[in-house]
């Protein structure tokens, strides 16, 4: 069965720009470690602190910046590093070719729960600056940790799932990964009904209609509250995933961060097929202001994000 480093020599990139790759599999491999014993070692739990972004971090949100950060060190082709757990971007070896933006455990919140969580990654161009559009990016992936730990990433030609063996090493799964265009499934955070904007409102409450509603068929709601795992699924098996703009987020610009969350997902989402949009701009062609930088976010099936797309356009 192919390996990563089998399937990145034979990718239409450069071999530098595949070792870092490389280095955040093996960042990914050794975070499994520490999660898998987290529950016996007593790595659970609160910091202390509240990061950048103004959340309480978890002991092993920190962890697991400390491994991202000693993996892309240790490879000199990793000039920056920018991180959700880092105020400002990291200078790392003098004279690196690239830049690396990652959500080191997104769904963090989730851990206490044994619910899958994962690492999010963007590779960029070092000499592009630190605000580079999603369409600069060179690759991008995640790692997710569940029942099986897999690696997502794309390089601009499709995208491939790889599965971590007992021996440490990811095997190529399933390559040239398609989103089907059309589903029945969508994933919003109902909770928040009461903020929405009316675009979003229109697309749900037409979802719940069911075969009655204009969308004509009956729709599923899921809903994990982990980035990494409602996104595979949808990956995998079609579906939409929402997190747009509302008015308690507003003021932010949202909820989500574009460098290393949003960038990310939809350069997969996109080389999968499927789309990935604010609701009223492509996600990739949104030029950031700031590495922390918050955006909307709606993903997905081609035809269920469309269907956003005309809400937004007329509202």
């Amino acid at each position: 069965m192919t390996d990563l480093a089998q399937w990145l020599s034979r990718q239409p990139i450069a071999a530098d720009l595949g070792s870092v790759i490389a280095s955040m599999a093996a960042a990914g491999a050794d975070i499994v470690e520490v999660l898998e014993d987290a529950p016996l070692t007593g790595l659970v739990g609160l910091v202390g602190s509240v990061n950048v972004q103004g959340e309480e971090q978890k002991q092993l949100d920190v962890v697991s910046n400390d491994i991202v950060l000693k993996h892309l060190r240790q490879n000199p082709a990793v000039s920056i590093l920018v991180s959700e757990e880092l105020d400002e971007a990291v200078n790392l070896e003098a004279g690196g070719a690239y830049m690396v933006a990652t959500d080191p455990l997104d769904g963090s919140s989730n851990l206490d729960v044994n619910v899958t969580v994962g690492t999010i990654f963007s590779v960029l161009r070092a000499n592009g600056g630190l605000t580079q559009p999603g369409t600069a990016q060179l690759a991008a992936g995640y790692i997710a940790y569940g029942p099986a730990t897999t690696l997502v990433v794309t390089v601009g030609s499709g995208v491939a799932v790889f599965s971590l063996d007992d021996e440490g090493t990811f095997r190529l799964t399933h390559e040239d990964v398609r989103v089907p265009e059309a589903s029945a499934e969508f994933a919003i955070n109902t909770a928040r009904e009461r903020f929405w904007d009316a675009a979003t409102r229109g697309y749900v409450a037409e979802n719940i209609a069911g075969e009655s509603g204009s969308a004509g068929k009956r729709y599923n709601m899921r809903w994990i509250g982990s980035m990494v795992a409602d996104v595979h699924r949808i990956l995998m098996r079609g579906g939409i995933f929402l997190y747009p703009l509302d008015s308690e987020t507003a003021s932010k610009g949202g909820r989500l961060r574009l460098l290393y969350e949003a960038n990310p997902m939809a350069m997969l989402m996109e080389q999968a097929g499927a789309g990935a949009t604010t609701g009223r701009q492509r996600i990739l062609e949104v030029v950031p202001t700031g590495i922390h930088q918050r955006v909307p976010v709606i993903l997905g099936s081609s035809e269920e994000v469309r269907r956003v797309e005309a809400w937004y356009a007329k509202t």
